[in-house]
């Protein structure tokens, strides 16, 4: 992250306030193996509105339950104590970068795509048999929490990089290296990094775009980046002006390749099928889940 712009921008990041204080909790419950069900629904139920969008969550069609989820100790058990922990991270995050200045930047489209990229990423590390790694669903909630960033505290220059977007039909992280020098992902580690995340997320948060950098966690780099993408291409990009992702394109290219050869068995066939099945899955949704961040 060694770049002068980013230096620059570091002294307003560095500025930015720590999470709320039911997020501290949660960031000490999020290191702490041995927690208890007891506590966790404890601190959840502080938040009656935070209460309500788990048992959304718990409800929702992603995880098919048969029967309502009625209550916090059972969504807990629907959802998993890593997983809940991780909803409740996003949830303060959000709310934390709530205050959107302007339209030029759809808040609830940007969440879709994100609560989308985690049940991917989810289904993704199912998918090819990768050990339990709890950080994986968290990273796919926030792996874009550098454009709300953005949008909040360098509103001006946000407006100008969406703009640069619409008009070029390009990538976010494109438009960022040509109107300010940095990226979303430089700016969210930073600030990750500042609000004391594990490594391993904020590593995962860096590397999105570019698992093939990551020298250390490269599997769970690689699992958020194809996430990201298989998201993308079921139709759901933060902007409705952003570069699209054409499958056959990136099957025939060098990061397919890098994947591939990093031991992910994966070819145009299984990308058209797992973007179906994203496609098929969304759609049972009714728009449920997707609508527990709307502002």
């Amino acid at each position: 992250m060694e770049n002068k712009n980013l230096e620059r921008y570091t002294r307003k990041i560095e500025r930015i306030p720590t999470i709320p204080v039911i997020s501290k909790e949660v960031l000490t419950l999020l290191s702490d193996e041995d927690v208890s069900i007891k506590k966790l629904a404890q601190v959840i139920e502080k938040d009656q509105s935070m209460t309500v969008r788990i048992l959304r969550m718990a409800n929702s069609a992603f995880y098919g339950t048969l029967s309502r989820v009625s209550s916090i100790d059972h969504a807990l058990v629907i959802l998993g104590i890593a997983e809940i922990k991780s909803i409740l991270m996003a949830f303060s995050i959000r709310d934390f970068f709530r205050n959107a200045k302007g339209n030029s930047f759809d808040r609830n489209r940007f969440w879709k795509h994100a609560v989308i990229c985690s049940q991917v990423a989810k289904y993704l590390a199912r998918y090819f048999k990768i050990p339990s790694d709890d950080t994986l669903f968290l990273t796919g909630l926030i792996h874009d929490m550098g454009k709300v960033v953005f949008d909040q505290y360098f509103h001006e220059e946000f407006v100008k990089i969406v703009d640069y977007v619409n008009e070029h039909h390009s990538t976010f992280s494109e438009a960022e290296k040509q109107v300010i020098g940095i990226t979303h992902y430089q700016v969210a580690a930073k600030l990750l990094q500042q609000w004391q995340f594990p490594q391993r997320v904020v590593m995962q948060v860096f590397y999105h775009h570019a698992p093939w950098h990551d020298k250390d966690e490269a599997v769970g780099s690689i699992i958020v980046y194809l996430a990201n993408l298989l998201t993308k291409m079921a139709g759901y990009t933060c902007l409705e002006g952003e570069k699209k992702i054409e499958l056959s394109q990136f099957a025939s290219s060098k990061a397919m390749q890098f994947v591939v050869k990093s031991g992910f068995d994966l070819d145009s066939s299984s990308l058209e099928k797992l973007v179906l099945q994203i496609q098929e899955f969304i759609a049972m949704e009714h728009d449920n889940v997707l609508s527990i961040f709307k502002t």
